[in-house]
């Protein structure tokens, strides 16, 4: 190593890295250097130093290759009350700014703002931000006042505010797990599958390079409430002592729901997740203890759990590059599968080895869909990538297209309003919900469906807020009828959100034809059971599927023809005859499909050496696997890629690796 380069770990890196900050921020007056979690925050009482300094500023976090942030000293802050006033003093007169609207964060020292014109509240050159930070000290951020209240942001919002010194004794805990000593450095990198191999359901994967262990998703298994739901957490490899990070690639139940249970056992490092993620997280976690609840059972973890996770999430946006481990570098790129769903790229052992984990994505090429898309497809460009994580849900069989899906859902529910009947759409609260509701929202708009109540249930309105908050990261037309036209697709005059017994009572006992949206998606709980107990046996209803079921659900049992099923209620079992029609439509899937898994394949740069399937059943993985091998080179690879479906337990070595040796025994 030369003179002139820093290095990227350790001791050593801290005390050279305090050396070049006081000698690039000379001036700043500062009062403390912190390693924060990922992050470097030099903390200044002159807050004008930041507006007129940032190209330094940038200079340092490139010299350094890590995320240097500079904040105002907490102690040179003006009081919030008069920061509240101070914004309201130079709004413009014709923009709206509710005091309750703004909020603060002790941590990072940033006031947000929620208003009807962003744009100009900011004024040009975002002059309002500078003169916020030059007299108040704190950093000004302002985002669009979304049209539907989230009562999960609202008391995110409450707790980081309340828990702000517990937060930051957390990253500074993290940043010592992140910053410290090399002991061996990267020798191997190996995968070790906990959950997903040759299943769907319960993610979990564990990555270990021999300097750092990281675990990649930490879910359920959506058919099982037994301790054989749980990913293979009590093997020998895996310590929760030994554990430098989780990741969390979106925020649906077989990806997240044991997380909680990591912290009641001894865990207190650092979870990654994008900003919508951990929203959509933190609502998932907490109705799945109120769900497990009502079912009769005790919870695997309780509210206690959520709230020391809370203090240990570091949100990390689209296409940021941040430290994990001393060795391993994360970058969140958008998945196209829910809002704030990632594919997981690791840069691993200082430019040694790049994997990219896909989890669950969404993949379709924009010039070519006819769909109604509310989200965009997933990223295919990359700058290394050594070996690929792939997802083989739908690895076997091509659904029907997006287009023939809603052609065919809107003629279902022709079908009901003339027979006068009801349509149940079970749905999952992320993601289904939402893009259903969008498809009927356009539908109506274009009179291709009639007027009849839409009745919404279980957590879709919450979920639906949750994606107002974030209208930039929808896709193009959606983003730009929301944040442009004021229109929003989760609001309409035929919705009915189901927030009380009467309004179900009417959704189920109206006269008249219904469209009834609700959760959960494969029928294993949720307000969705009680719809289907009181109108399974009207011939006129009908029940129609628009998402995967997995084995062993209710879903699965009735898409393959069981028609008497027996339901526990009020202690007693109760035996239903299933007389409505059941119709499954699985172009509505947020899963790529088999074609659109080799056309991402196809397009994806670069092409990795090493596939790895999961996420599949054991048919669709091998299915997946010989299209792979068949067409390699139509799919741009220069030579065959090495094809691996393990199972759950094994343990797969990515580096180093005898390639000729690997040839050897596959061919």
């Amino acid at each position: 190593m030369s003179s002139g380069e820093i290095p990227e770990y350790g001791r050593e890196f801290r005390s050279r890295a305090i050396r070049e900050i006081l000698k690039y921020l000379e001036g700043a007056d500062i009062s403390s250097i912190e390693f924060e979690g990922p992050e470097i925050a030099v903390y200044i009482r002159n807050p004008k130093f930041i507006l007129e300094n940032e190209e330094k500023i940038k200079e340092l976090a490139k010299l350094l290759k890590k995320r240097v942030v500079v904040r105002t000293d907490p102690r040179v802050r003006k009081s919030k009350e008069a920061t509240i006033q101070y914004i309201l003093s130079l709004a413009p007169s014709d923009v709206t700014v509710d005091p309750r609207d703004i909020q603060f964060d002790d941590v990072i020292g940033e006031v947000r703002v929620l208003a009807d014109k962003p744009g100009k509240l900011l004024g040009k050159g975002a002059t309002l931000r500078y003169q916020i930070l030059a007299e108040t000290g704190w950093r000004l951020e302002v985002y669009r006042k979304p049209p539907m209240a989230s009562r999960v942001l609202e008391s995110i919002m409450r707790h980081l505010t309340i828990t702000s010194a517990e937060r930051r004794r957390a990253l500074m805990e993290i940043g010592d797990r992140i910053y410290r000593d090399i002991v061996v450095g990267t020798k191997y990198i190996r995968l070790i599958g906990l959950g997903s191999f040759s299943e769907v359901g319960r993610s979990a994967i564990l990555v270990d390079t021999g300097e750092s262990r990281i675990l990649l998703d930490a879910g359920m298994s959506p058919s099982s409430n037994s301790i054989d739901a749980l990913p293979y957490y009590w093997v020998p490899e895996f310590r929760l002592e030994d554990l430098d990070a989780v990741i969390i690639a979106h925020a649906h139940i077989d990806h997240i729901a044991s997380l909680p249970l990591l912290f009641k056992y001894g865990y207190r490092g650092p979870v990654f997740v994008t900003p919508p993620t951990r929203d959509t997280m933190l609502l998932m976690l907490t109705d799945f203890i109120e769900v497990t609840k009502k079912e009769g059972r005790e919870p695997l973890y309780t509210l206690k759990e959520i709230a020391s996770l809370m203090t240990r999430i570091i949100t990390v946006n689209y296409d940021t590059v941040v430290d994990v481990a001393p060795d391993v570098k994360l970058t969140f790129v958008n998945a196209g599968h829910i809002l704030g769903s990632s594919m997981v790229h690791l840069h691993i052992g200082q430019g040694l080895f790049n994997l990219l984990y896909t989890s669950d994505f969404k993949y379709y090429r924009i010039k070519t869909d006819r769909g109604r898309r509310l989200l965009p497809p997933a990223n295919e460009d990359f700058h290394r990538v050594e070996a690929l994580i792939l997802e083989g849900t739908y690895g076997a069989k091509e659904p029907q297209s997006r287009e023939k899906a809603e052609f065919d859902l809107l003629n279902l529910i022709n079908k009901v309003s003339e027979s006068k009947g009801k349509i149940i759409i079970p749905v999952m609260a992320v993601g289904r919900g939402q893009e259903i509701l969008y498809v009927l929202y356009t539908a109506l708009k274009e009179k291709r469906i009639p007027e009849i109540p839409i009745y919404v249930d279980g957590m879709i309105y919450e979920v639906s807020a949750l994606y107002t908050e974030y209208p930039e990261l929808l896709a193009k037309p959606v983003r730009d009828m929301m944040m442009y036209h004021g229109e929003n697709p989760f609001q309409s005059p035929n919705l009915v959100y189901v927030n009380d017994e009467d309004k179900r009572s009417e959704a189920i006992y109206s006269q008249g034809p219904a469209i009834i949206l609700a959760t959960s998606g494969m029928m294993t709980g949720g307000p969705v059971l009680e719809y289907f107990k009181h109108l399974a046996e009207d011939e006129r209803n009908i029940l129609t599927f628009v998402s995967y079921q997995a084995p062993g659900t209710l879903a699965r049992r009735l898409a393959e023809g069981e028609r008497e099923i027996d339901i526990y209620e009020d202690g007693q079992v109760k035996r239903i005859k299933v007389k409505l029609s059941v119709i499954p439509i699985e172009g509505f899937t947020g899963h790529a499909t088999r074609s659109e898994l080799l056309q991402f394949l196809r397009y994806l740069k670069p092409k990795p050496k090493i596939i790895i399937l999961n996420h599949g059943e054991p048919s669709s993985l091998l299915s997946l696997g010989q299209a792979i091998k068949e067409s390699w080179q139509k799919l741009g690879f220069e030579t065959p890629p090495e094809i691996s479906i393990p199972e759950n337990l094994e343990s797969i070595r990515l580096y180093p690796r005898n390639t000729k040796v690997q040839i050897a025994l596959e061919y």
